[in-house]
């Protein structure tokens, strides 16, 4: 007799460390990339972000963060480097962490 896969089971013991990160003396806290909820592949073009696609992978991080974040000034290449040190912290680049299967 074959059992069923519980994703249920998978997504609640996947979860991992979030991704913390201050600015303007205020800690942030973002989920692990891969927790973004799948609504987010429809938005976005993870294989090749823009400008737009960032923002909005970094809005569906922040939620409820992000009208304090959208607030304070930040330089585009803060921004960028803000951007990476959260696919730094998933491990591979954005696209292939949340594209990708577990090995």
């Amino acid at each position: 007799m074959s059992t069923s896969f519980n994703l249920d089971v998978w997504v609640r013991e996947a979860k991992r460390e979030p991704f913390k990160f201050t600015l303007a003396e205020r800690e942030y806290t973002m989920p692990f990339a891969g927790e973004l909820d799948k609504s987010i592949l429809e938005a976005v073009n993870i294989a090749n972000p823009s400008a737009a696609d960032i923002t909005a992978l970094l809005r569906a991080g922040l939620d409820a963060q992000w009208k304090a974040f959208d607030e304070q000034p930040l330089p585009l290449a803060a921004l960028g480097e803000l951007f990476r040190q959260w696919q730094a912290h998933e491990g591979a680049p954005l696209g292939e962490s949340l594209a990708s299967a577990d090995s």
